[in-house]
């Protein structure tokens, strides 16, 4: 069709105030400043042309131009907030290129904008013309083409007549430098920012929304699941959050992912599509984890929702309001965020480290306080019963506790220590300054009370001599106890007694049963492990347990349990206070004075009691409108539908929620977690972590959007939870049966072979050790089948599952890492510098030689596995040892023989680095385990290598084997 193109329109009116920025507004597109159309039918494929300048093409016309006022002085714009300083561009910025076509005073376009209206694309030829349109009157909105709106998202682009435009209108990845630009709002003009033309039709933002959701989110690559997992995907990092160019006010640091991340950085956007694709759509926090975190000036929050100002925020009518990027209200900007009445000086906004930081920090002003910040507090309670004497705990637990306390930040002076010891009674120490310390015997341990009115909790620094010299007898004291019994729940009581309204920690080291008072427990017997009974097991038998955590959480009071020993110690019933009141759960099965298992135990219990972590504190998530927390997994106590409780917060303490969609979402959804806690130096802060996730209509999008550890994860501690709640098979099932659902979920909606049956089975890169890790986590001691897993054990791998991040409960908890250190390249493991890992094997015998020395990190302890053949020459170099026959089988703490020894520098090397990458969440012990050496320890070895068959679960072809089967027919 022959026709002249349509005459320019005329020109806009100006409009008062600034738009949203794109995507940070209910209902809002992230292309909401450019004018779309959706092609016609008859229409016929054309050749893109080239995107005439904004600023010259017909009609136009920047959104932010504007006139001085009358009476404006020089460099200053009309409109301008009190307060507000012009800010020069900072070095390395790329400027605006149309900065210099402006006339003084006027306020530059920001890239987004000038990006937006760059791709206003002229149609190759005109439009038809519109019915009741009259004649000679052309429509001013323009075609938008889907390869222009790629080009947008993809390409730079460069306006016309502009010398060195760099501004680019690619994704924003965060986590990944990303070019200079000016930021938007920018103080460098001070004229009145005016609102962009905002009377988009509707029908236009949605099918903007609909074509945003349809862009690629990253690699949609679809792989074969057969033969070996490629157990080297595990190092890959996780999937870029994508976010539209101009997510965020200013150029900002995103939040790291071991802090906050989702199991998809794409979200579909309505209920209906998720339940489609089956994949489960949660939030990990690990809100502690950064130690250094910038800090804010003064907190600003949205008046609707309560939302911390963050980097998603937009500011709008000339920077006098601030639009709220969860509800979408504009909020009034305080004069404190430009001006500072302590020193009557202006203040630039634009540094605030909530603008520039998504992970930011608040001191808590008084009215965020019901009392004053509690001091770090310690109760250690040691179990010194004949029990606990005949494994030579009372000695050990003593050294790792002055150890501990050595640790403790106390740079201010007030820590407060007292100790407890109990048997069938309670000794308490009276310390005073500079006296000889005192032994006080509680024998009534029903109605227990305080011996002494003070110097039972005492200042550390000032007694510190009186408790380093109850400690250095302690084992003298009691090593030959022969007192049987344990009045925990005494001891319970007089720590709570102790701290008073203050709250604190409370460390009870067990190596027997409670046996008196309310807290009694039975000791009953295992006959029932690996049955369909063994959930009534894992159950507590005593409900004191549960109520007395809520008493402590009320009081801040937060409780560790450390169990010693092989005797039953009624775990399941104990581990109840430290599960509700955010503490730890340790489990030493073969602990023995003298024992490498006893070197472990002192070495993590001085690290949990010298610990810096959060104290009396609660944790609140946010979501954008559309978004609910419908539960939650970890351990704390959840004091209301959305307030977790957390009496103590350690560095590596990970809580999960699941997400439900309640109605459709925007193009862009936030997430942000609030911590309200006191450190160890007495000061009441608010840690805020936010971050932003696009939103899809396309399913494909949503699996290859999916991060891998994260839905393990999720999975893992779903399961454990339900395990808890209901039976140990439920759980099993639960867990194989949503992995099952994923695969075929993927096959019906993103293969060709959507209905019939396919001879392999496929799935998402992103998905492709999803199966593997589904299968690590049902051979775990938390899920695994059979009667090899006592409760005590059980207990104390799902503690570990329900509170670790998936940084460490991924790998090596639940997979692996193997080396072969007989070949090591000569950069791994390097003593100069960073230690570079070698390259990973897979999960299998086969991969482990009769010539190779191998070594399995999982955790807990690392299996060194020596092949009958292995070279002399590095036995010796990593041993000491003349050959492999010389090296004794079992347990030992890795041996440090210095720099002379090559192998074991750099075995040692391997082995403090994966710790690192696991948050340093143990001290492992090393397990010597031969090609020829004792049954039991090979056995051990083989519940490692997941990919091989056990009698607890199949090998992982298998296991593909089963869900291609159960895909096929359907059964999902």
């Amino acid at each position: 069709m022959n026709s002249r193109p349509p005459p320019p329109p005329p020109p806009a009116p100006p409009s008062q105030g600034r738009s949203t920025p794109a995507g940070f507004g209910p209902g809002s597109s992230p292309l909401a400043q450019v004018q779309a159309r959706p092609l016609s039918r008859a229409s016929t494929p054309r050749t893109a042309s080239p995107a005439p300048n904004a600023a010259t093409s017909p009609g136009a016309r920047s959104p932010f131009a504007g006139q001085p006022a009358p009476g404006a002085s020089p460099g200053m714009s009309p409109g301008m907030s009190p307060g507000m300083s012009p800010r020069p561009p900072a070095a390395g910025r790329v400027t605006s290129p149309l900065a210099s076509m402006q006339p003084p005073g006027s306020i530059q376009t920001p890239p987004s904008i000038q990006s937006q209206a760059n791709i206003q694309t002229q149609p190759r030829s005109p439009p038809p013309p519109q019915m009741g349109a009259q004649a000679g009157v052309p429509s001013s909105r323009r075609r938008l083409y889907p390869e222009q709106m790629a080009a947008a998202y993809s390409a730079p682009v460069q306006p016309q007549g502009a010398a060195g435009g760099a501004e680019s209108g690619g994704f924003f990845v965060p986590g990944q430098p990303q070019p200079a630009m000016p930021m938007q709002g920018t103080p460098m003009q001070s004229a009145p920012m005016q609102n962009a033309p905002n009377a988009q039709p509707q029908q236009d933002a949605q099918m903007l929304a609909q074509q945003f959701g349809q862009m690629s989110m990253g690699d949609q690559t679809t792989v074969v699941l057969s033969g070996r997992a490629d157990i080297a995907g595990l190092d890959e990092a996780a999937p870029a959050v994508r976010l539209p160019a101009g997510a965020t006010c200013v150029p900002a640091h995103m939040c790291p992912a071991d802090v906050q991340r989702t199991t998809l950085t794409a979200i579909p956007r309505t209920d209906k599509l998720l339940k489609k694709t089956r994949l489960p759509l949660g939030l990990l926090m690990t809100p502690f984890r950064s130690e250094e975190v910038p800090v804010a000036p003064d907190i600003v929050r949205c008046r609707r929702c309560r939302t911390y100002l963050n980097p998603f925020v937009a500011f709008v009518d000339g920077g006098r309001r601030w639009r709220c990027n969860m509800c979408g209200l504009a909020n009034d900007v305080p004069l404190t965020m430009d001006y500072d009445p302590a020193t009557q000086t202006q203040k630039d906004r634009w540094t605030r480290a909530d603008l520039q930081h998504a992970v930011a920090e608040y001191v808590a002003p008084v009215e965020y306080m019901v009392r004053p910040p509690m001091p770090p507090v310690l109760v250690l309670v040691v179990d010194v019963s004949y029990a606990a004497a005949a494994v030579g705990a009372p000695g050990v637990v003593a050294q790792a506790l002055r150890d501990g306390l050595d640790r403790l930040p106390n740079a201010d002076g007030r820590a407060r220590v007292a100790i407890i010891g109990v048997d069938a009674q309670l000794h308490f120490f009276q310390m005073r300054a500079g006296a000889e310390p005192q032994q006080l015997v509680v024998g009534d341990v029903d109605d227990v009370y305080l011996p002494a009115p003070a110097d039972l909790l005492v200042n550390l620094r000032d007694a510190r001599a009186g408790i380093d010299a109850v400690l250095a007898r302690f084992g003298a004291m009691f090593g030959g106890s022969r007192v049987v019994g344990n009045a925990l729940g005494a001891a319970i009581r007089a720590a709570q007694r102790l701290v008073g309204s203050m709250g604190g920690r409370v460390v009870a080291v067990l190596a027997s049963a409670p046996t008196a008072g309310d807290a009694r427990v039975e000791v009953r017997g295992e006959a029932a492990l690996g049955t369909a009974r063994e959930s009534e097991l894992l159950r507590a038998q005593n409900a004191w347990y549960k109520a007395t955590a809520a008493e402590c959480v009320r009081a801040q009071v937060a409780v560790d349990t450390v169990f010693v020993g092989a005797q039953p110690m009624g775990v399941e019933s104990v581990a109840c206070l430290a599960r509700h009141t955010g503490g730890t759960v340790r489990h030493y099965p073969a602990f023995a004075a003298g024992r490498p298992e006893a070197a472990q135990c002192a070495a993590e219990l001085a690290q949990l009691v010298g610990a810096d972590a959060g104290l009396e504190a609660v944790l609140r998530v946010r979501a954008s409108k559309g978004l609910r927390m419908s539960a939650y997994y970890g351990s704390f106590f959840l004091r209301s539908l959305d307030l977790l409780a957390l009496p103590s917060v350690p560095r590596d303490r990970c809580y999960a929620a699941d997400v439900e969609i309640d109605e459709a979402l925007p193009p862009v959804v936030f997430f942000q977690s609030a911590l309200l806690h006191t450190t160890a130096a007495g000061e009441r802060r608010i840690r805020v972590a936010t971050i932003a996730v696009p939103t899809t209509d396309n399913a494909a999008a949503v699996f290859h959007a999916a991060d891998a550890p994260a839905v393990a994860a999720l999975l893992a501690k779903k399961a454990v939870d339900r395990a808890l709640e209901a039976r140990l098979e439920d759980a099993r099932e639960a867990l194989q049966h949503k992995a099952l659902e994923v695969l075929g979920a993927f096959k019906t909606l993103c293969t060709p072979s959507a209905s019939g049956a396919a001879t392999q089975l496929q799935a998402p890169r992103t998905l492709r050790l999803l199966p593997l890790l589904v299968l690590a986590a049902l051979k775990h001691p938390a899920l695994r089948a059979g009667s090899g897993v006592r409760v005590a054990e059980r207990i104390a791998a799902m503690s570990d599952v329900l509170t670790l991040p998936p940084e460490a409960l991924v790998q090596p908890l639940l997979a692996a890492r193997v080396y072969a250190l007989h070949d090591l390249p000569a950069a791994a493991a390097d003593a100069h510098g960073a230690v570079a890992l070698p390259p990973r094997l897979g999960l299998s015998a086969e991969d482990l030689a009769p010539h190779g020395i191998y070594l399995v990190c999982c955790g807990p302890e690392c299996l060194l596995w020596l092949g009958r053949s292995a070279d002399p020459a590095l036995v010796r170099s990593l041993l000491d040892q003349p050959s492999v026959q010389a090296v004794p089988s079992g347990v030992l703490m890795f041996p440090d023989l210095g720099p002379e020894f090559d192998l074991n520098r750099r075995a040692a090397a391997i082995i403090r680095r994966v710790c690192a990458l696991a948050h340093d969440a143990w001290t492992p012990v090393t397990v010597v385990c031969k090609e020829d050496g004792p049954p039991h320890i090979r056995v051990l070895l083989g519940q490692r290598l997941v990919e091989d068959m056990d009698p607890a679960a199949p090998s992982y072809q298998q296991f593909l084997n089963q869900l291609r089967d159960k895909v096929n027919r359907g059964s999902f």
